[in-house]
């Protein structure tokens, strides 16, 4: 018999909800594995967190308050993974993200009861729940005049561009804030192979950088405006360099989101993961070829490698976070949708065509962002006829069915919220099989 090691709890996938799932069920005293193949999705995202932006369908208008409409979500949206979690649950899942990343020096400002306003690289407006404290000061919902400052050989910013369309909303009546104005500052010298955000955003973590910084800044200020950047204000020191850069300048500071890689989705990965291992979780990255143990109805064990002589790691009890078709969760031939690792059963119409809609754009959002695995109250997956699959399986984050997160705004907040849930789920059973 192959030798195994024994952990109370395996998590697959680290991703946002990977991680969450891993913090909780650590923090509940059990013993963690986190096995992934990659760094999940974190790096694709703007590092906010979407609680709820728009109901499917009504992109007219933003939620301004999103924790009312969780509160009776149940009984419209029943099969919605925040129907499964519960308001109440959803407001604590938030409250322990916020606390972690202020224990590891990223703080979270926001809360459920109201959505802060955050404008985009390309000048347009994202309706979000929590943002890192580097990102508040832009609030599109707040009144007054703004800077937007680019910096050449920086791409996917254009200050002169968002300046010009977020203008357009403001005289629309969608933005408090107003005018908008913009400065392109010439490339900055920088130590590294090349001039791109991630090593800007390294550079910034050095006080001198910073000073020069400041010094070429300033001639372009005026009296009482904010000043947004792309979101490269450091890396490793960002609070540090955020704090230090906006007290030098004498003015309100604030980072704007840029397409991926994304520098505060990097940042929260890093943060979070090297967290979990200092408090003793291990992580595995990099593996791809994961081979279930399985008897009855439950999952014994998972085989780090296809091989015969592949390390084998028991766990009580496993979270499925391994996300949807961006992150290899679910993968699709021609005629189905299937879950790569398990098995599992999907949801999806029956027909291709339903699969996704010929409108780019469509208010309703794309199906196909909608579909992955049936789960019941405790989110444990299901199958066609609602009975549990495997008793000791729990799923979070993007492979659960029914959250159209791209056109709801809501992929932040499923995550945490379901892999806070499927953490604490899965602490608890281990426990149990503990005192059997």
């Amino acid at each position: 018999m192959l030798p195994f090691m024994l952990y109370d709890v395996m998590v697959i996938g680290a991703g946002l909800a990977g991680l969450m799932a891993a913090l909780v069920a650590q923090s509940k005293g059990a013993r963690v594995l986190l096995v992934s193949k990659a760094m999940g999705s974190l790096p694709l995202t703007s590092g906010c967190i979407d609680l709820l932006g728009y109901l499917p369908g009504r992109r007219e208008s933003f939620i301004d308050s999103p924790y009312p409409i969780l509160a009776q979500i149940g009984s419209f949206w029943p099969s919605h993974p925040y129907s499964k979690i519960g308001p109440e649950k959803i407001r604590q899942a938030l409250q322990f993200f916020k606390d972690t990343c202020s224990q590891i020096g990223l703080p979270y400002v926001g809360d459920p009861d109201r959505n802060l306003l955050i404008p985009t690289s390309i000048g347009t407006f994202h309706p979000t729940c929590l943002t890192p404290a580097s990102m508040k000061n832009g609030d599109l919902l707040r009144p007054g005049p703004v800077l937007l400052v680019g910096i050449e050989g920086i791409k996917d910013f254009s200050p002169l561009w968002a300046a010009e369309n977020l203008n357009v909303f403001h005289s629309q009546s969608k933005i408090a804030s107003c005018p908008f104005r913009a400065q392109m500052l010439e490339r900055l010298e920088i130590q590294g192979p090349a001039f791109n955000a991630l090593n800007l955003s390294l550079a910034l973590d050095a006080p001198s950088f910073r000073e020069r910084f400041v010094r070429i800044l300033h001639p372009l200020l005026r009296r009482g405006e904010r000043v947004g950047f792309p979101a490269t204000l450091g890396f490793h020191a960002s609070m540090e360099a955020w704090e230090d850069l906006q007290e030098k300048l004498g003015v309100e500071i604030f980072e704007i989101p840029l397409p991926p890689p994304s520098i505060p989705g990097l940042r929260l990965y890093h943060s979070l993961s090297s967290l979990f291992r200092q408090r003793g979780g291990r992580l595995f990255m990099g593996l791809s070829a994961l081979q279930p143990r399985i008897r009855g109805d439950k999952i014994e064990a998972m085989a780090l490698g296809p091989s015969a002589g592949s390390p084998i790691y028991r766990a009580s009890a496993f979270i499925l976070a391994t996300g949807n078709f961006v992150s290899g969760g679910l993968n699709s031939d021609r005629k189905a949708i299937f879950e790569t690792l398990l098995g599992l059963p999907v949801k999806y119409p029956s027909s291709r065509s339903e699969w996704s809609s010929s409108k780019l754009l469509n208010p309703e959002g794309q199906s196909f962002n909608s579909i992955g695995i049936e789960v019941d109250e405790k989110l444990r997956p299901v199958n066609e006829s609602g009975n549990i699959v495997f008793e000791n399986l729990f799923a979070a984050g993007a492979i659960i069915a029914f959250a159209n997160s791209m056109a709801e705004k809501s992929g932040g907040g499923v995550a945490i919220s379901t892999g806070y849930r499927a953490g604490e789920l899965a602490a608890d059973l281990a426990k149990l099989a503990k005192k059997a």
